[in-house]
């Protein structure tokens, strides 16, 4: 990868160990030539790899001995050389590092308090880059040309700045001012620091451009302005991020482990959800209803100057809501201004929008939430079959997927003439992020977002645009969810056809096990089990599924796959309406298993007491008219997403939500306030296999029944927990003793709840300790668990059945 300051590196550890030679790059490799006594030249490699630049990865080395050159007195940087077909990877936007504050901080440094200091350790890759390889003129800098003071920096190796791209100074690099809401200039430099400053500190918001697109800003501890901020981003209950200008500082309000605090801190800055800590004192509406709180701290030089001691402000996306990002300095003022009170921006023009990054702390542990800024596009390792062949594996269910050999490819080759076609897959309809692949490798793109406005659709398909690109390959497959009405789904299908491309549709639950297995380099030769548990996905029956236990791997087709388990299918009231009101789901729920919805007093239980009397009438009437030949009415779903809605209805928790996945969130909040060991031991009586004393009748009865009997809400919701979780281990444990698997999984948005997911990790080791055959279980630890990793397993199917095409 260019530009993490590798050669330099080298140079220096070759004049620090008396070593002679040369050191140069391609596309894809570093070449080394190093020449002195056997001690030096092995010091020497061990020097190099064992204290990298802190952007470079070696993923591998190999060594072979050369021909001593007789008058050789020195050792050089050659220039890099092109290899046909080859494309360096995309290095990621980083954080500023700690040499560059150290100089931004120092008066007596002549880019003291300068917003853009950036260093070949630090600073925007990703974003300002146009086209590879990654040179200045291929990047937004382009537009400014160094003055003689960075030039020289810029060709010296023994500089840090050497060959550092988007190097700049006050004399010759991008221009900072501050803007009114209609984008009326009003200061510049250190005056729109800090008039911005006291815009914030009289509640006020300033809509900031950062590194990768706008953040809007507010003072997180004056309630006030966290509330207008809410009612003009039209967001009334979602939560806020928080940006601290210190690790320490965020540490008196989150609650981090030593690990989490260093990840916080790490270059990829990114935002880290974290338990609030004893001593949290921001404004309730910071995080209204949870007990987690997301913080993060500055990712670019411009918030170092802004946030600063002890001050904690919301940090929240630029955007308008259900759209992208903003990154573009008129549409900002366009969209942005009936939000922002001022816009404290800049000049260096952003090509590639790049959102935060998304982490949950779980113990002492970190799982991905969503994978942005600092990782993408960095790629992960595809791995493919051992020993194809034609067919699929006795008693597995269609995969969805036309057979490999009958796939029709164009035998196109990279756009440099050799290497082989690319796979893209488009990802899902929430959460999106797509995917393209080359050498083996799914390169992820930044966050896009939900799908469901037309400015979201533009946005992606110029990422697209932009990433194929930049690997200079031409697509030859692409890969989409199997639901007919997503937006990717649809724009799939435009763009195969105009271009005359095979289009395949992997079931999104499919998906989601073969990102879990890809992120884990786990072998389609290998047989695994996946339980993959959402809120919603196309099922091969027409049905919305979501909470499915998968046998996948080990046959002769790697890309087929069985239904082995789910709960009980139920209907869903209304469609997408009934996300939005869990309380069309318990009721919906409690009709079909006959569970009464009134208390001991005669009293309606909360989720017939929170709609009227028509509402209720109207909900039912619904199976009535849908049998009657009005379609759509009523879906038939197996969806835990909505089973975690039901129970917060009925446990009161919430009756409407205003964003994804918030009943759900609350409940999980709840459940944490039970402190008994008997609730998190709980286990479900009955048959939980299906039939009329299936999962859901057993789950809810408990619930029903406790709340009748006046128990704790906290110990029901855990209760809850604890017997899905061990629902569901039981049903993993049982097909892969059937199936004699050698993996476990979990995966799904549902699997982003952490004490489902502790649970669930629990009872298997239960059962295993108890006489089963102990295996691994493997949760995500690269990808989202959540719809924003859908692509990368999308890529592997692809990535299967292209090289097995082509074999």
């Amino acid at each position: 990868m260019q530009g993490v300051g590798f050669r330099p590196h080298v140079a220096r550890v070759a004049a620090e160990h008396g070593v002679t030679g040369l050191v140069g790059n391609d596309q894809s490799t570093v070449f080394i030539e190093a020449q002195g006594t056997p001690a030096q030249t092995d010091q020497f490699i061990a020097a190099v790899l064992g204290g990298l630049p802190p952007l470079a990865h070696v993923a591998s080395t190999s060594a072979a001995a050369a021909k001593v050159v007789a008058e050789e007195d020195a050792f050089r940087i050659v220039p890099s050389r092109h290899t046909p077909g080859a494309r360096t990877l995309i290095p990621p936007d980083v954080a500023p590092c700690a040499d560059c504050l150290r100089e931004m901080h120092d008066p007596a440094d002549r880019r003291h308090r300068y917003p853009f200091i950036t260093c070949t350790n630090c600073g925007p890759r990703l974003s300002i880059i146009r086209d590879l390889p990654y040179d200045r003129p291929a990047t937004t800098m382009a537009a400014f040309p160094m003055c003689p003071a960075c030039a020289a920096e810029y060709r010296d190796p023994a500089d840090r700045r050497y060959h550092a791209q988007p190097i700049s100074c006050f004399d010759c690099g991008p221009r900072l001012w501050l803007a009114d809401a209609n984008g009326t200039e009003l200061a510049t430099w250190e005056d729109g620091i800090g008039q911005a400053r006291e815009i914030l500190a009289a509640g006020g918001t300033v809509a900031v451009k950062g590194i990768g697109g706008f953040t809007l800003f507010c003072d997180a501890r004056q309630a006030p302005a966290v509330a207008r901020l809410r009612e003009r981003k039209r967001r009334p209950g979602k939560p806020f991020a928080v940006m601290a200008a210190s690790a320490a500082s965020a540490a008196r309000f989150a609650d981090l482990s030593a690990a989490q605090l260093r990840e916080l801190a790490s270059p990829q800055r990114p935002i880290i959800l974290a338990p609030m800590s004893a001593g949290y004192d921001l404004a309730t509406g910071v995080a209204p209803g949870l007990g987690d709180v997301g913080v993060m701290l500055p990712s670019a030089p411009l918030h170092h100057l802004l946030v600063q001691g002890e001050e904690v402000y919301v940090a929240t996306s630029g955007n308008l809501a259900g759209e992208p990002l903003r990154y573009q300095n008129e549409a900002a003022v366009a969209d942005l201004g009936a939000i922002a009170d001022a816009f404290l921006t800049h000049d260096r023009p952003i090509h590639v929008p790049v959102e935060d990054s998304v982490l949950l702390a779980d113990g002492a542990t970190i799982l991905p939430i969503r994978r942005s800024r600092g990782y993408a596009p960095l790629p992960i390792a595809l791995e493919c079959w051992t020993a194809p062949a034609n067919g699929a594996g006795a008693g597995a269910e269609s995969s969805g997927l036309p057979s490999p050999t009958g796939i029709e490819l164009n035998g196109g080759d990279s756009a440099e003439g050799g290497g082989g076609g690319a796979v893209l897959a488009v990802g899902g309809e929430l959460k999106n992020t797509f995917a393209v692949t080359r050498d083996a490798m799914a390169f992820l793109s930044a966050h896009i977002g939900d799908m469901e406005s037309p400015a979201a659709q533009l946005a992606f398909a110029r990422s697209v645009r932009q990433l194929i690109a930049m690997h200079g390959r031409d697509v030859e497959l692409v890969v989409a969810d199997l639901h007919p009405d997503y937006a990717t789904t649809t724009w799939a299908e435009r763009y195969c056809a105009d271009r005359d491309l095979p289009l395949i549709q992997v079931q999104h639950h499919h998906a989601h096990a073969l990102s879990l297995l890809a992120e884990h380099r786990i072998s389609p030769d290998t047989r695994a089990v996946v339980a993959a548990f959402d809120g919603a996905g196309y099922g091969l029956d027409g049905a919305i599924w979501g909470s499915e236990v998968l046998a996948l791997g080990g046959t002769a087709d790697p890309l087929a796959f069985e239904r082995i388990w789910h709960l009980d299918e139920y209907w869903l009231p209304g469609g997408d309406s009934a996300q939005a009101a869990p309380w069309k789901c318990a009721v919906a729920l409690m009709d079909q298993l006959g569970l009464d919805g009134s208390g001991l007093d005669g009293s309606p239980l909360p989720p017939l007491a929170a709609a009227s009397a028509q509402e209720v009438a109207l909900l039912r009437q619904l199976p009535v008219a849908a049998a009657s030949g009005l379609p759509g009415l009523i879906h038939r779903t197996t969806s835990a997403g909505r089973l975690f809605d039901a129970v917060a209805s009925i446990l009161g928790v919430r009756q409407r939500v205003t964003y994804e996945a918030q009943a759900a969130m609350e409940l999980e909040r709840l459940a944490r306030n039970c402190v008994h060991a008997e609730c998190a031991a709980w286990r479900p009586s009955g048959d939980p296999n299906g039939g009329p004393n299936g999962a859901l009748a057993v789950l809810l009865g408990a619930v029903i029944g406790g709340t009748r009997r006046g128990q704790e809400r906290a110990c029901l919701a855990r209760r809850f927990h604890s017997g899905l979780a061990a629902i569901i281990a039981a049903a993993l444990v049982s097909a892969a003793e059937r199936e004699d698997a050698e993996v476990l999984g979990l995966t799904g948005g549902v699997f982003q709840n952490r004490l489902l997911t502790g649970a669930t990790l629990a009872a298997v080791a239960a059962l295993t300790a108890s006489g089963s055959k102990s295996r691994p279980v493997l949760t995500h630890r690269l990808a989202p668990a959540g719809d924003g990793g859908l692509a990368l397993g999308q890529a592997r199917a692809g990535h299967c059945l292209l090289t097995w095409a082509q074999s």
